[in-house]
């Protein structure tokens, strides 16, 4: 608010100044230079008061004018070189006005065939209407609209999370939206939702599959010290082979889980 001011300010203390001191000034300089023609000294300080005023105005206009170029440059480079797809829609028509690099490179989409489009298009026809209700639902600040699906020019869909903001772009209402892609985020959570549910089985089976055969074979381990039929022992020791193999099927298959959680985590 004081740089708004400042200018106005300043010439309402410069004019006040002026005319204050300009007529005393052209009297005593009348009076003692023997020129009794005292309007004319008036109109030319007028003129010099308005020609002062008119170049102070055209410099700081032009100064201000070039705040304004470099700070459109700054949010332009901002926006185009911006990591994340951003792009501007109309607010009335919904066609995209506006799209960065990254916004081509993620969507496929060139830039010529993005300012054909509207925001329908990136999006799969089944949610039309979910998008047609969150538009309805306006906002004048910054808002995250959460997570949606989007559609590649491949076909392919994925999911963005969506932060958008009312702007006005050429004279017209505009949306300015940033779209971070979600993929890997949800395609670790995947993962490790994947080696928790291996583990929890790992550990059921840890618990009750192998406790099993384990539990057989030191009952039958007792049996044979107090036994010294050749035939029972024999029927004993089958067994035993019995349970060890039925053992070593459970942990193999348990160890053949272990790489996949290897991976997961190198991952």
């Amino acid at each position: 608010m004081f740089n708004s001011l400042k200018i106005p300010v300043a010439f309402l203390i410069t004019g006040i100044i002026w005319a204050l001191f300009s007529d005393p000034f052209i009297t005593f300089f009348t009076t003692h230079t023997g020129f009794t023609d005292s309007n004319l000294f008036r109109k030319v300080n007028e003129f010099l008061f308005v020609v002062i005023i008119a170049f102070v105005l055209y410099f700081e206009i032009k100064k201000h004018k070039q705040k304004l170029i470099r700070s459109e440059k700054e949010y332009r480079h901002l926006f185009e070189s911006n990591p994340n797809p951003m792009w501007i829609y109309n607010s009335h028509t919904l066609r995209f006005v506006r799209v960065n690099k990254a916004a081509v490179e993620k969507y496929k989409y060139s830039n010529s065939m993005f300012l054909k489009m509207t925001i329908h298009d990136i999006r799969p026809s089944e949610e039309y209407d979910v998008l047609n209700a969150d538009l309805i639902d306006y906002v004048e600040d910054l808002r995250h609209k959460g997570i949606w699906r989007h559609i590649k020019a491949t076909g392919e869909a994925f999911y963005v999370s969506l932060i958008s903001r009312p702007v006005l772009f050429n004279n017209e209402s505009c949306e300015l939206v940033m779209a971070t892609d979600l993929t890997e985020l949800l395609d670790k959570d995947r993962r490790i939702k994947t080696a928790n549910d291996a583990l929890l089985q790992i550990s059921w089976s840890n618990s009750h599959e192998l406790r099993k055969p384990l539990c057989s074979i030191l009952g039958l381990i007792n049996l044979m010290k107090f036994s010294n039929d050749q035939h029972e022992q024999k029927e004993m020791l089958q067994l035993l082979e019995e349970c060890s193999l039925e053992r070593d099927v459970i942990v193999r298959r348990n160890n053949e889980k272990i790489p996949e959680l290897e991976t997961e985590e190198v991952a």
